[in-house]
């Protein structure tokens, strides 16, 4: 097996104070990547389309995340980390808080957005459970896992929101526009939520760091996305065994494909050639669908 050497600083481990921006500048593929792979192609995952990062909606989405992560995880920096600015982001009142916070190196939300994590933080912290899960016991945020996959001798990466060292528990954080159960399972699904469980679970084990427990926790996010609003209702939620299994496999099957792209650097899109399409029974609506019986089989 041909391992893959590590960067210059970056062996594979735990690192505590490796901050977002430079893990995700990081050496190694991630979940994030896997999923790409699998979902679209190679690709996609190679050559990415740009994307407009500047863009004001960009930044609030990006502050409101850093900010939230702030709320739920470290509540009592709460207020310290995070300045309260004016309720738009125009004007000289919105350019001075920027300069502010620049200085102060605080995120900066608009008013309404302050005031509902304000709101969610003293919700989800009012659970007894959560509460003592976030805030007590031998645990670690966003620390930044590295480790060499056996199989492939690819160098892997993830960065679980929570571990309780003590309980061996992960515990992510997602946004969604429902937190009903039933949304938040299609959405696993949808997004890959089984896949990470699966791969944030093998990869941290690979760390020394043991995982005998999985959950998400899951903040409903008001209509327009900006902002929480009331009644700042969450969901802990766990997937079954079974449907981990699948995500594991979509890991798997992805990460060798991953290796054999970065062997041969070769990162082709969705197909080589000339491909017959399948399409469903239910797609012959004036002929007949032909019976797979009346199929030829393969020479």
């Amino acid at each position: 097996m041909n391992v893959m050497t590590t960067s210059p600083g970056m062996k594979p481990g735990v690192y505590l104070k490796l901050d977002n921006e430079a893990y995700h500048a990081g050496p190694g593929i991630s979940k994030s990547g896997l999923w790409t792979i699998d979902q679209k192609s190679p690709a996609h995952y190679k050559f990415p389309a740009p994307r407009d990062e500047d863009t004001t909606q960009a930044i609030a989405a990006k502050d409101l995340g850093t900010a939230t992560h702030v709320a739920v995880l470290e509540p009592e920096r709460f207020e310290t980390a995070v300045h309260r600015g004016p309720a738009d982001r125009r004007g000289n009142k919105w350019t001075d808080a920027e300069e502010y916070c620049r200085i102060e190196k605080k995120t900066l939300l608009v008013s309404s957005a302050y005031d509902s994590l304000l709101a969610l933080r003293d919700t989800i912290h009012a659970d007894p459970w959560l509460n003592k899960i976030i805030t007590s016991g031998d645990g670690v945020n966003e620390a930044s896992g590295f480790w060499i996959d056996p199989e492939t001798g690819e160098l892997c990466r993830c960065r679980p929101d929570r571990y309780r060292r003590d309980i061996k528990l992960i515990l992510d954080i997602k946004t969604a526009a429902s937190a009903h159960p039933d949304a938040f399972a299609r959405a696993a699904i949808n997004f890959g939520y089984h896949s990470q469980e699966a791969f944030y679970t093998d990869g941290w084990q690979a760390c020394g760091q043991p995982v005998e427990a999985f959950a998400f926790l899951v903040l409903e996010k008001a209509n327009n996305a900006s902002k929480f609003a009331s009644p700042y209702a969450f969901g802990v939620y766990e997937l079954p065994p079974s449907i981990v299994e699948e995500g594991r496999a979509i890991m798997r099957k992805s990460l060798a494909r991953y290796a054999e792209c970065r062997k041969a650097n070769r990162w082709p899109s969705y197909t080589e050639g000339v491909q017959e399409l399948s399409f469903k029974r239910w797609n012959y609506r004036l002929t007949q669908a032909p019976d797979a019986l009346d199929e030829p089989l393969p020479e």
